[in-house]
């Protein structure tokens, strides 16, 4: 054990380096009797550590400056420090480092206020013996360790959750926000200063509430110990000014001895939802029209034959072509070809009531279906569809503000499906070759077709022409 006592002179040329693998000690006392009390309890442990001494606080700033140490033993009644005023100073010159106050004063209040400055034990003079001090010293040692690891790893948590780009928020037990990061403050528009203490359901529009409530609970109750809120058919967080968003939410929950905390994770999901909501409508929509794709429109059929296999509603279906279309394109370009389109399905949609079906199955052909419609009502609304589209102007130029238009007529064959039917396709056949007999006769007409293979609503027995 390296040991340096000193008088009133400085003492730093005099002190040894601590020798490598030991316990470098620095014993801060200015009485030498008490200092070498100190130094012949710890002769036991001479081959695991190493002491220097400094008599004033002054002295031992100095000598923690130029040197590396592990535990300072600190006497509180020094010639330029005395109380507590000793630790505080040493504490906010060498943070890390352990410090263990001797002190004269057997005071268990005293010792309490000593550890809350910064002291990691405190040992009463005359009432300690070596493996006491010892183990005060390595005690010192562990705990100090063990906070700045906690410290360094707080401030790592912290600078992570800071520096998170998603919106971090903790709550305790009852739901009041404990926590709530600068992505949180950016989404939320609240000051973290402001909403913390503040419940959670200030975030939450109203009529949300009450489900998220129940959600909590269920979550509190489960097993699960994290989990992404996917289970709820939908998210909304609520902004200070009033704007909700759809958000993405996954929550934790830990255990802690004033109950449960919860901590949570929130994206606004708006762009995303966007995007998703763009390439559906995109992977469902014709982009000349507008109008359902070929594949929407099957789809949207086979729902209206679902239900008519299980309520027996009529369906019809209606294929509609536009007459001479290659005409149109050849004498007036297929830029006048695609205004005759983009016409054609503004009509139709005028014309079709909410809860009708009209898709683009590719070129100039069209088609729609009808649900709770008998045949006779289908064949009504087809021929209202033709006269209306054989009345419409299509600009040739739309800047000409309806000067120099053309027109074009449509043929349209009808056809219902029937409970027998496998899929939409037969009755759409049906209507296709309703629709040829419609061409064939003249065009710009209306065709009923035959063939429906049901019984329970009548049709026509032969194809039926409402001309015009």
């Amino acid at each position: 054990m390296s040991i340096a006592l000193s008088s009133s002179k400085p003492i730093l040329s005099r002190l040894q380096e601590p020798h490598e693998g030991r316990t470098a000690i620095l014993l801060v006392e200015d009485e030498d009797a008490d200092a070498r009390l100190v130094i012949r309890s710890l002769a036991p442990y001479a081959r695991r550590s190493s002491v220097a001494r400094a008599t004033s606080l002054k002295e031992a700033r100095a000598w923690l400056h130029r040197n590396a140490c592990d535990v300072v033993l600190l006497d509180l009644s020094l010639p330029d420090s005395f109380g507590l005023e000793t630790v505080t100073r040493l504490h906010a010159d060498a943070p890390s480092l352990p410090l263990v106050v001797l002190t004269g004063y057997d005071d268990e209040d005293f010792a309490l206020e000593i550890l809350a400055h910064g002291a990691q034990d405190y040992l009463v003079k005359g009432q300690t013996d070596g493996p006491l001090m010892w183990r005060a010293v390595q005690h010192a040692r562990a705990r100090k360790r063990l906070e700045e690891e906690l410290r360094l790893s707080e401030e790592r948590l912290q600078g992570i959750i800071g520096l998170a780009q998603d919106a971090i928020l903790t709550t305790d037990a009852d739901l009041n926000i404990t926590l709530f990061n600068r992505a949180a403050e950016s989404l939320f528009g609240y000051d973290a200063d402001d909403i913390l203490g503040r419940p959670l359901s200030l975030l939450i529009p109203e009529r949300f509430r009450a489900d998220h409530d129940v959600h909590i609970a269920n979550f509190s109750a489960s097993q699960v110990q994290a989990q992404v809120m996917t289970n709820r058919r939908e998210v909304q967080g609520l902004t200070a000014d009033g704007r909700e968003f759809p958000a993405e939410v996954s929550i934790a929950k830990l255990h802690h001895a004033h109950g449960l905390l919860f901590t949570a994770v929130i994206r606004d999901v708006s762009e995303r939802k966007r995007v998703e909501s763009e390439l559906r409508r995109m992977a469902t929509t014709d982009p000349l029209t507008g109008l359902n794709n070929r594949r929407r429109f099957l789809e949207l059929a086979e729902v209206e034959m679902a239900r008519l296999r299980r309520y027996g509603r009529p369906v019809s279906v209606l294929m509609l072509d536009i007459d001479r279309f290659k005409a149109i394109n050849d004498s007036h370009g297929h830029a006048i070809g695609d205004r005759a389109l983009v016409r054609l399905a503004e009509i139709c949609r005028g014309e079709l009531r909410d809860t009708d079906h009209i898709g683009r199955l590719g070129g100039e052909e069209f088609a729609i279906i009808l649900p709770e419609t008998p045949l006779a009502a289908a064949g009504e609304v087809a021929e209202r569809l033709r006269h209306r589209l054989a009345l419409a102007d299509v600009p040739l130029d739309p800047a000409d503000h309806g000067q120099g238009c053309i027109r074009m007529t449509v043929s349209i064959g009808v056809a219902m499906s029937g409970e027998d039917d496998a899929c939409i396709e037969r009755a759409l056949g049906r209507a296709d070759r309703a629709l040829y007999e419609a061409k064939a006769a003249g065009r710009n007409r209306v065709v009923i077709g035959d063939g429906y293979p049901g019984p329970v609503f009548a049709a026509a027995s032969a194809p039926t022409s409402i001309a015009s």
